[in-house]
């Protein structure tokens, strides 16, 4: 390892931010947290501390990383279960580990990913535990409308939940000039992979594609809190050397220069296409009020786990603008049911209220 930086930034809508991450040599964690208040704050901040203490002496690879996973996913555990504030609080981890036999593991749990660009080349090395990746994977999604969905965010695996986590776990073979990025969900929803494909290559060091990658971010909406962390491989004798650093606060500086042109939007383009955006949106809106009082769907709460039944269109607009709110809350949690019920209730297709609560009402008596 040759280089590496990270950043931190809580973004345009979230009054906190509840990611944080770990710079430790060869050690990397991003954990995005989740649960409401400052309770995701708190379990991001546990799975940094937990990654902090791993003995790299004596741990290496997946074991190091599925140990330390454990050791977060208990405490989380223990804690929430003293506090009735923090009840159903977790985060997600993506953990990278550079080996002393030259390999890179990686663990990963949830939704923030990990990126390799490899002669010039863009790969996304970890899959999303999530509901619209499963709504993907059983064909009931694209990609590009897995993009835009209302529930992009709901996962369905994180530190925290349960009393026992699975982990993905896996080693990477690095060729020399690899470019490793270890991000939240705020990073990728907000910037394309094009775009980070072509910052990530830029020939600077990390701590300024760091840099560029959360502006982007920023500049693409910020409507999420924003983490990433950069580290370039490639053949060196040199150990790699680094100090723990847990970043829960804002960094500051990280706006865009107004002199300032790196390939990317300025920001009097970017007002200038929000305007034409809310124009759009406005009367997509307007057609579609009608819709609003007779359409619902199923999804899933986020911050409480809860299956849902939601009036109104399954649509964000901007700026956490949705179309729809729940009017019934069912007593059953998603992560309880299994892929195939998930995929067949998560559909998002409008339906009657009737037709929608019966669809929950089978699954409340059918029962764990």
């Amino acid at each position: 390892m040759v280089d590496s930086a990270g950043q931190t930034q809580t973004g345009h809508v979230r009054r906190s931010n509840e990611d944080s991450y770990l710079l430790r040599g060869p050690l990397f964690l991003v954990a995005d947290g989740m649960g409401g208040a400052a309770a995701g704050e708190i379990a991001s901040r546990i799975a940094a501390e937990a990654f902090a203490e791993v003995d790299l002496i004596r741990m290496q690879g997946t074991d190091a990383l599925q140990n330390a996973i454990k050791v977060a996913n208990a405490r989380i555990q223990e804690r929430a279960a003293g506090d009735p504030e923090l009840a159903g609080m977790g985060t997600t981890a993506i953990a990278a580990l550079a080996g002393q036999d030259g390999r890179v593991a990686f663990g990963h749990v949830g939704d923030s990913r990990a990126y390799l660009l490899r002669d010039g080349e863009l790969r996304r090395l970890t899959e999303d535990h999530s509901l619209v990746a499963e709504l993907v994977a059983g064909g009931q999604l694209s990609e590009e409308e897995a993009a835009g969905h209302p529930q992009r965010s709901v996962i369905t695996r994180a530190l925290g939940a349960e009393p026992t986590v699975r982990v993905d776990t896996f080693v990477l073979d690095p060729a020399p000039g690899d470019v490793v990025l270890l991000c939240s969900d705020g990073l990728n929803t907000m910037v394309s992979d094009a775009r980070i494909a072509e910052l990530l290559a830029a020939e600077e060091p990390a701590e300024r594609i760091v840099n560029r990658l959360i502006r982007a971010a920023l500049e693409g909406g910020g409507e999420d809190n924003v983490t990433a962390i950069v580290f370039r491989l490639d053949e060196t004798d040199d150990a790699p050397t680094g100090s723990v650093r847990t970043i829960l606060t804002t960094d500051p500086d990280l706006e865009p220069d107004d002199d300032e042109d790196d390939g990317g939007p300025s920001m009097r383009k970017v007002l200038g296409w929000a305007l034409v955006l809310v124009l759009i949106v406005t009367l997509a809106a307007a057609a579609a009020v009608w819709e609003l009082r007779r359409s619902y769907f199923v999804g899933a709460d986020q911050t409480t786990g809860h299956v849902v039944v939601y009036q109104g269109l399954p649509w964000n607009l901007f700026a956490g603008v949705n179309l729809y709110h729940e009017v019934y809350v069912s007593p059953v949690l998603y992560a309880a049911l299994d892929p195939q019920t998930r995929q067949h209730l998560f559909d998002h297709s409008r339906r009657s209220y009737s037709s929608a609560r019966d669809a929950v009402k089978q699954i409340e008596l059918a029962g764990p």
